[in-house]
């Protein structure tokens, strides 16, 4: 059994530059719902708190996902990005028996705890990140002043290429044939493959991933009720959702389906695939902080 006492582990350092982030990072580990969690930390810590959840592809963590935007996001916020179970360098975690994203919730929850924050948060999240994000919602499972999801359409709505991102042969290769689903050829291309191929190399991440493709039985499939996205119909946070219209791996339009469930719902198309936070964070940025900024401006009044 997991110990639920949360506490700071001695990882306490100073500023560091750490691998994929664009400028001095925080990188700390605390012990949240029992599990030690990896995270990046950065900006004031008085201000508002941005919570970013970064993707679930292959060697996915917070700094292959948020690293170029983790100083933008610092000059206006207190950041926090942390590992998710089975990522990075937070425990090779995965529950078999319920959703992949609600034990993840349940941790993000136990993680803010962890770190005394009690305010409602920002929640941005790209792809799994996103589905993370949206799927707190329903039950206020996370203290969120508003959410964001990039790419995150909640699990559904995914096309057939997408089943190309479940299989990884262990080379750095093999990651950059996934990011080019993700992202279109940029500067940093080469860094983040070799920052993802590393993470994804970390011991237990491939059990961990691969063991949630594993098919069953016939016999042993049940089925799952879902009232995604319906659910969404009784929550009153501020949402976003920000839609590629290059992105290969989700069907066109499915973000609409979400804004008609969600009664607080704004889409925002890019000309991008399905991480514009990696290789587009220049042209993300202000679309971003304009949402955040008005959220942070009707919560002052």
């Amino acid at each position: 059994m997991p110990d639920t006492n949360p506490s700071l582990l001695p990882a306490d350092g100073p500023a560091v530059a750490v691998a994929g982030t664009a400028g001095p990072v925080t990188e700390r580990r605390v012990r949240a719902g029992g599990y030690t969690t990896r995270y990046l930390e950065a900006g004031d810590p008085t201000a508002p708190v941005l919570l970013l959840l970064h993707d679930g592809a292959w060697g996915g963590s917070s700094d292959v996902t948020w690293g170029a935007m983790i100083p933008m996001f610092a000059q206006h916020y207190r950041v926090l990005a942390p590992d998710l179970l089975g990522f990075g360098g937070t425990d090779k975690v995965a529950y078999f028996d319920r959703a992949p994203h609600e034990f993840r919730i349940e941790h993000l929850a136990a993680f803010l705890r962890a770190l005394a924050v009690e305010e409602p948060v920002h929640v941005i999240g790209n792809s799994f990140g996103g589905t993370i994000a949206l799927r707190a919602l329903p039950e206020a499972a996370l203290p969120a002043r508003s959410v964001v999801s990039i790419a995150g359409g909640g699990g559904p709505w995914r096309t057939p290429l997408s089943r190309q991102l479940s299989r990884w042969d262990g080379s750095q290769a093999d990651i950059e044939r996934i990011l080019r689903l993700l992202v279109d050829d940029f500067p940093g291309f080469a860094e983040q493959a070799a920052n993802r191929t590393r993470w994804a190399r970390q011991p237990g991440h491939f059990r961990t991933m691969a063991a949630i493709g594993v098919t069953l039985p016939e016999p042993l499939k049940q089925p799952r009720q879902d009232s995604w996205p319906a659910a969404l119909a009784t929550t009153d946070v501020p949402v976003l959702l920000v839609q590629g219209k290059r992105d290969s791996l989700l069907e066109p339009g499915w973000a609409t389906h979400i804004a008609a469930a969600a009664p607080r719902c704004e889409v925002v198309d890019l000309a991008c695939k399905h991480a514009p936070n990696i290789d587009m964070p220049h042209v993300l940025l202000p679309v971003l902080l304009s949402f955040l900024r008005r959220i942070d401006r009707a919560a002052a009044r």
